[in-house]
């Protein structure tokens, strides 16, 4: 700027002017630049703005699609679902299909071992009836023949009774010997005899009478006689009292639970070693060691000495 104000000689006047273009120049470029520049960041604005919906657009579409995609594969799915061809479908099936095959063989291991039992309980139901058909039947018999032996004796006593009855009744009657009439002696005068006057017991009882007197006097000693033989004493009776309260047997004066290990004697000198299952109302069950036969014994057959409880260790 000193430049333009300095004073110049006439030679250096056209160099000043063409600096002044030069500078002209200079200024027109940098304007021309400057608005290339604006043009440009107005496009770039442009772009800017216009780039926004598109990339909605894009990430629309993309999301359609993914959509799309998913819901071919499902549909694809379900189609083999139908066919009974989808892989997971058949690897599960057949996991469901081997797990039914192999319940249906257990099963039918539990149905066999179910009847073996009830096979078993059965036989021992049925020898356990048999034993005691033939023990009812024996013991009917010793009561039928105890009861005639009773009554043999009564029958023995009562003719014992009319025997001895019988020779102080007896009535013999006195011989007399007749003699032969003579020619001249007269008929002998025929009396009238009173007849004599019964006394008060004659008239009260008749030797009928008397009889069945004598054999209900008879009965009722050889009845004495045996309840004073057969009946047992007070303690003995009171000891052998079986009973059942709250799921316990009471026999012998001992406890006996459910689960407890005993020993089993019979009437006829056998025994043997038993738990002790049930015990409700008038009967017990018990279960055989080793071979798990069930036997049910009632508080009558204990009563009667038929079946002995006794204690035993659980070894």
């Amino acid at each position: 700027m000193s430049g333009l104000a300095s004073p110049r000689s006439p030679g250096s006047g056209d160099l000043a002017q063409d600096g002044y273009d030069y500078e002209d120049d200079n200024d027109a470029d940098l304007e021309d630049s400057r608005d290339y520049e604006d043009r440009e960041s107005d496009e770039d604005t442009d772009l800017g703005s216009e780039g926004e919906p598109r990339g909605k657009e894009e990430y629309t579409g993309i999301k359609e699609q993914m959509y799309q995609d998913k819901l071919a594969q499902l549909k694809k799915q379900l189609q083999q679902l139908r066919d009974n061809s989808h892989p997971e479908y058949n690897k599960k099936l057949k996991k469901i299909d081997a797990a039914y095959k192999e319940r249906l063989r257990l099963n039918d291991l539990w149905k066999d071992i179910e009847e073996e039992w009830v096979e078993r309980d059965y036989a021992a139901e049925k020898r356990l009836a048999a034993r005691e058909f033939e023990e009812k039947k024996k013991e009917l018999k010793e009561n039928l023949l105890i009861e005639l032996e009773e009554k043999k004796k009564i029958i023995e006593q009562e003719r014992y009774t009319l025997e001895l009855t019988g020779d102080s009744m007896e009535y013999k009657p006195v011989s007399t010997r007749k003699l032969r009439r003579r020619g001249n002696e007269p008929a002998p005068i025929i009396e009238k005899r009173r007849k004599p006057v019964s006394t008060t017991l004659q008239l009260l009882l008749d030797e009928r009478e008397m009889d069945d007197d004598l054999k209900l006097i008879n009965k009722s000693k050889l009845l004495n006689m045996k309840k004073s033989t057969t009946m047992p004493s007070p303690a003995d009776a009171i000891a052998n009292e079986p009973k059942i309260e709250n799921g316990k047997l009471y026999f012998d004066k001992k406890w006996f639970h459910k689960g407890q290990a005993v020993m089993i004697e019979c009437k006829d000198g056998t025994r043997f070693n038993a738990i002790l299952t049930v015990a409700s109302g008038d009967m017990i069950m018990v279960k055989k060691v080793p071979d798990s036969i069930r036997l049910k014994i009632t508080l009558a057959q204990l009563a009667h000495g038929k079946y002995l409880v006794r204690r035993r260790s659980a070894t």
